[in-house]
């Protein structure tokens, strides 16, 4: 940046200008590498009377609108002002300590609505290619603001400058970890009821302005809390970010969001090109879950500089379903058998459910569990993650065998649908359990005693008809 430096007595520096020196007149900006969606504004905050290319000497006098600003402690931290009123620059040259002023100038004009000399939006800027262009300035000491960030660059008419804009577009990236593995993507598997962990990385630019991550999440994913936020500066390790950096927000929101964060001006000072902001925050997976299909979605995105916003980026959570059916050996339909759900073949966890509408889906909260009671031949079961699970038949069909172990069966990525062909179940299908009839056996007073009676009687009579039969015959052989 070229150094400021005032001539304290104007009619020596008139007399001794060689060829170079040039008095007020215009000049213009070119911006270099510009955002074509964003608004470039300038504020002339210095006139330049006249200045010296070859000695590299220039004379400024305070801009009449700026003349508040440089009336206060904290600019004149930064320069001196004679008593002709040509400023002097008297802090160090390096470029944090000119970005500090230049954004310290900017806070002054937006919170004293100080009007830009020129802007973008009013067709005072040609674009060409990735570059736009100020023409017709009145020479002077310029402030230029972009909406992308709080600062462009602070530039001297003299009497055509060009600066490179400093405002890159931040980007967010979201992911999500699938607690099976531990690693993070777009996407993850979970149970209702379950804590689900997301992260959000903003991948920081120049310049960065009035950060805010908003996240919305569907009516399946209930918040629960912003665990950490972490910087990570380009060569250096994760840092967590202190609290009083930002705030987070879950009311009186306008934009539909489930929460903000909102970041500090000064934290967002801190940030430099290539760092990197990453928000870790939770959510459960709750009874409005949407099964398989397209999933539970979260979405988030950044706000930045003045009404600028990031494409957003989504994850999502995928739960499944699966039905129980429950048949003869002969592939028929039988009520009244109960089950629970454990996630072991012995021993091990009952995952308890209840009953939601007409289906069943995992307990959440208070909720007490309770058995699985099949009716019309089939049950529907939702909201369960990946894995393998085992089915206990606690009630047997009347007049059939209850199961004597627990009946395995595996979710993985896809419900376990039952399908009927023409009313006919198809085997291999749902989670299919069958169960058998036993044999009958005697009872007193049933129909096998009345058999063994009747057999008794018989052979009874038999023999007293033999024994007859014998008796006459011995007393006709007297």
């Amino acid at each position: 940046m070229k150094k400021i430096i005032t001539i304290i007595l104007a009619a020596i520096m008139l007399l001794t200008l060689s060829a170079t020196a040039f008095a007020a007149g215009t000049g213009s900006i070119t911006i270099n590498n510009i955002t074509p969606t964003s608004t470039y504004e300038i504020y002339c905050i210095l006139d330049l009377e006249s200045y010296n290319n070859t000695t590299g000497a220039y004379s400024y006098k305070v801009n009449s609108a700026w003349s508040g600003f440089f009336a206060t402690p904290e600019a004149l931290a930064y320069v001196a002002i004679d008593g002709a009123g040509y400023v002097t620059w008297t802090a160090a040259e390096d470029d944090d300590t000119v970005a500090a002023f230049a954004k310290l100038a900017l806070a002054y004009a937006k919170a004293n609505s100080i009007s830009p000399v020129q802007s973008s939006g009013t067709g005072d800027f040609v674009i060409t290619g990735t570059s736009g262009k100020f023409s017709n300035l009145p020479l002077g000491y310029y402030l230029v603001d972009s909406t992308v960030g709080a600062l462009c660059g602070l530039t001297t008419t003299n009497p055509n400058a060009s600066i490179n804009a400093k405002n890159g577009v931040p980007t967010v990236d979201k992911q999500v970890k699938e607690d099976s593995t531990g690693n993070w993507s777009d996407t993850n598997t979970a149970q209702i009821g379950q804590e689900v962990e997301f992260r959000v990385t903003i991948n920081v630019h120049d310049g960065a302005e009035n950060y805010v991550l908003h996240d919305k999440m569907s009516a399946g994913l209930t918040f629960g809390e912003v665990t950490k936020i972490t910087h990570i500066i380009p060569g250096s390790d994760e840092h967590t970010t202190p609290t009083d950096k930002y705030d987070v927000v879950t009311t009186g929101l306008t934009d539909d969001c489930t929460f903000e964060v909102r970041f500090t001006q000064a934290f967002c000072d801190s940030l430099e090109t290539n760092d990197k902001i990453i928000v870790y925050y939770t959510a459960t997976l709750n009874e409005n879950a949407i099964i398989a299909l397209e999933g539970n979605p979260n979405g988030a995105g950044l706000t930045f500089g003045e009404e600028n916003e990031t494409t957003w980026d989504e994850t999502k959570t995928y739960a499944f379903g699966f039905d129980i059916v429950k048949t003869d050996s002969q592939n028929n339909l039988i009520d009244g058998a109960e089950f629970k759900i454990y996630d072991a073949a012995t021993g091990g966890n009952e995952i308890k459910v209840v009953k939601d509408g007409g289906n069943y889906r995992p307990a959440t909260g208070s909720e007490v569990g309770e058995s699985i009671v099949v009716e019309d031949g089939k049950v529907r079961v939702v909201g369960f993650d990946n894995g393998t699970y085992y089915l206990e038949e606690t009630v047997a069909p009347a007049g059939y065998n209850k199961l004597t172990s627990r009946q395995k069966f595996i979710i993985s990525d896809a419900n376990l649908d039952s399908i009927f062909n023409d009313g006919v179940f198809s085997t291999g299908s749902g989670v299919h359990v069958v169960n058998k009839t036993g044999n009958m056996l005697p009872e007193t007073g049933g129909m096998g005693t009345v058999l063994f009676v009747v057999l008794g009687s018989i052979a009874v009579l038999g023999t007293g008809v033999v024994l007859f039969t014998m008796k006459r015959y011995s007393k006709v052989a007297e």
